[in-house]
Parts: structure tokens; sequence; C-alpha cells
């Protein structure tokens, strides 16, 4: 049978949906790009906030129309929606042939075998499933980097996030499962393996003492895999046991660390477990131990009871910080979560100021950063064919994540074959500086 995927929302939905895939290849279905040419149409939702979920319930009502017109025989709908509100969304689209929770994954198989029009409602059950370095997975980037997801869930309970109602309790993968599947990806041509999770740095705290994080990192680093990059890292957990296995550990110098505010009273009001001082500390540590770190985070502006005073003490703190890239997002009411029925919630007006306010900071802080670049030498791993026209290929130094970060655009003025084969590493001179995106030679 003829399968089409549509996958939303973040790289974690991405590995959910390269295992769904990777089973379904197994079995013997086609994966096909173009929606109109398959018998089964399957999208992997996001719920995380509005704009995700209008998004995945627009994605489901394009689908479903495609289908009452065209050749597919089926609609599944699976992903973090589906989890939330599987049988809302049944009632309001009964186009839709099946739901699947996110912990059901292993039953794609068996909905697709089934795709004959009829209705095959599957509950979503309780989160609790996580795969295996068994478990068949198809990438589908076309690029030299995966994502590994070493957890699944989150216990924190931050009042403004959701999550945890739909991916659940923190689940840790054994390590050395992981240090299997990241040898394994290794051995497929994968050159940067991006460690994932909603909290990455818990990994481990539910294994009864058999490896945290820094273990983690200490084992990945005796694989054969090039670069290793651990993301989503809370700045509560960070330790001094975990920064000396961490300056042992063969990563690359980047860290992700998503601080949210600057203010100790919307930081207890978020439930972050930790102060504005307390994540300077651990900034100014970091940098201190990780020599030439990218320190990479993101801000929540907008949260209930954020007022003037509080929102100029996040501008202080990202001023003292001084990050080399900032992402920053407006709070979004989440049903079911402690902040949605707080007092004083701000207007939708005022939370678009401040966080232009915020962007427009980090640019000027970063730009002198930024223009240092220029007239350096830098490892660059070609990650592929460029967006822009004008270069045929781009890469990534060590400091640029993929999708998140800007690229080091690529060209090669004596025309060289292969210098620049998505896979390779090679280093190039740093000759243009464009905002966030460098130009190399």
């Amino acid at each position: 049978m003829k399968v089409h995927f549509t996958t939303l929302g973040c790289p974690k939905n991405q590995v959910d949906s390269e295992l769904m895939l990777g089973m379904l290849t197994e079995a013997g279905h086609q994966i096909v790009e173009a929606a109109e040419g398959a018998d089964c149409l399957v999208v992997n939702t996001c719920a995380f906030i509005d704009r995700a979920r209008e998004e995945s319930v627009n994605t489901i009502l394009e689908l479903a129309q495609l289908k009452e017109r065209g050749r597919a025989r089926a609609l599944i709908v699976t992903g973090c929606l589906t989890q939330r509100y599987g049988g809302e969304i049944q009632t309001e689209i009964p186009e839709i042939n099946a739901i699947l929770g996110t912990s059901e994954l292993h039953r794609i198989v068996d909905l697709v075998n089934q795709a004959d029009g009829r209705q095959a409602w599957v509950s979503a059950a309780p989160p609790g499933y996580l795969y295996d370095a068994q478990t068949p997975r198809l990438l589908t980037g076309r690029v030299p980097y995966a994502y590994v997801k070493i957890a699944e869930g989150c216990d924190m309970g931050c009042t403004f996030c959701a999550i945890p109602q739909f991916r659940g309790r923190h689940r840790s993968r054994p390590l050395a499962d992981i240090v299997a599947e990241v040898n394994g990806l290794a051995r497929r041509g994968i050159q940067e393996a991006i460690l994932v999770s909603q909290d990455t740095l818990a990994y481990g705290r539910d294994l009864s003492g058999n490896g945290d994080i820094g273990d983690l990192l200490l084992a990945l680093s005796d694989t054969t895999m090039p670069w290793i990059r651990p993301m989503y890292l809370h700045p509560a957990h960070v330790t001094e046991r975990l920064i000396a296995k961490w300056q042992r550990a063969r990563v690359v110098p980047y860290l992700d660390m998503p601080v949210q505010h600057g203010d100790d009273g919307i930081l207890r009001a978020m439930r972050r477990g930790v102060t504005a001082q307390r994540m300077l500390d651990v900034i100014a540590r970091l940098r201190d131990a990780i020599p030439g770190v990218t320190l990479r985070t993101t801000v929540l502006v907008g949260f209930p009871g954020e007022t003037e005073a509080a929102f100029q003490n996040l501008l202080g703190f990202v001023e003292d910080a001084g990050f080399d890239r900032l992402g920053v997002f407006t709070y979004s009411v989440e049903e079911g979560t402690p902040a949605a029925d707080m007092a004083d919630q701000v207007p939708a007006e005022v939370m678009a100021e401040r966080a232009q306010q915020v962007q427009d900071l980090q640019d000027r802080l970063a730009w002198p950063r930024q223009k240092a670049f220029f007239g350096t030498r830098q490892t660059v791993l070609v990650d592929g064919p460029s967006a822009d026209s004008a270069f045929p290929f781009e890469g990534r130094t060590a400091g640029q994540a993929p999708e998140i970060d800007g690229v080091v655009l690529l060209r090669d003025r004596a025309l060289t074959p292969g210098r620049f084969a998505p896979g390779l590493f090679t280093e190039v001179a740093i000759v243009e500086v464009e905002g966030y995106e460098l130009v190399g030679e």
C-alpha cells in the first residue's frame, strides 16, 4: 500500500514519524511524497501551543478533503494532538479513520493494513512507550544529522506547559541502547547525533544508578559519531559533577539552555526551580569550563503577571547573560495548566511588542560576536544544497544547530569537484557575515 506521511512539530515528533515509517517499510508498504498518490494518509500532529494546534487541525482538514475527492482510502491521525484531544478530534472530523496515541506507534502497521475506509478507532493509551535501537527507522532528512530521543516525558511541572499531559512522566532509555543506536547511525553515514528529549539533563534519574546524562555523554564519546550535540538543557539541573563529566566528553561546544525568563517572581510563578542569579552563575561557570562554547536559549514573554518591571528585569538578564543565540516566544494559554487560571493575563499586543524588544536587544548584543567570525577559518559540516540560489551548498559550524541557528553558505570559486559533498567536514574561510548567516569559501 502507498502511504503518505505529514510530520508537524518538533524533532522529537520527527523521530516518531521516522520510526513509524521504518515499521511500515519493513512491513512492505511504499512511502510516497505526494499525498495525491497515496492509499493511506498519516499526519503526525503537534499540540504544544495555539499556533501548532491550529496548524495540525488545518492539515487534518486538508487531508480529509483530499481523501474525500482522491484515491486515499484512510486518514490516520497521530501525535500530541491526538493524545490530548483524541475523542474530540474524531467527533469533529469524522473523515478520520483512526486515532493513534503517542504510546501506540507500534500499532501503525496494523492500522494501515486495515485502511479500507472503515472506522478503526483506537483510543490514546496513557504515555509509556519508548523505542529501542532495534526499532526500524527510516531517516527522512536527506541530511548528515539525525535526532536521537534519549528520554520521553517530563517531571518538572512548569505551570505554563502541558507537555506532561500528553507525553507523560520522564522515562529514560537504557544507556547501552542509546549507544547502540548512535553506533548504528554512524554506520549509516550520519555525521552528527543530536540528543533530544523534553528534559535532557534529567536523563538517567529513573535508571536506579545506571547512568546519568554525563555518563551517557562519556559513553557516546567512545562511538565513531563525529559530532554529538545534546539539546534542551534545563539550567536548574547543572551541577559541578555534570560539568566535570561534560569537560571529559567529546561533544560539540554548544549548549541549548532554555532560561524562559530573567525575573525571579516570574520564574517562581513558572515553577522553574531556579533564580536569575543562579542561571547567570551557571552560564559563567559553563563558559569558563568549555572554551569557545556557543550558548543558545529561549525566553517566554507575556507570562501572567509579567509587569513592566518584570519585563525590564528580563531585558537586563538577557544583556548580562550575553547569549550567542536566542529564540523568543509569547505566552500561550494552555488548557489544564496552572498558568491558564492565573490572574493578570497580558494582552496579546503587549506580548508582541515585548517579544520584538527582546529580539531587537538580542540582535544588537549578538552582532559583535557574529562580526568576529569575519576572516576566521571554520570547520563546517556540509548539510547539502542551499535554499539560497546564490550559493550551491550550505553547512554548519559546531556552534550552529540545524533549523534553529544560522548556516554557513558555501561557495567554491575554483569549482573543486566534491569539495562540498553532503556529509563532508571541510574547512572554509569566512568572507562575509550577513546577520546570523556566514559565507564560507
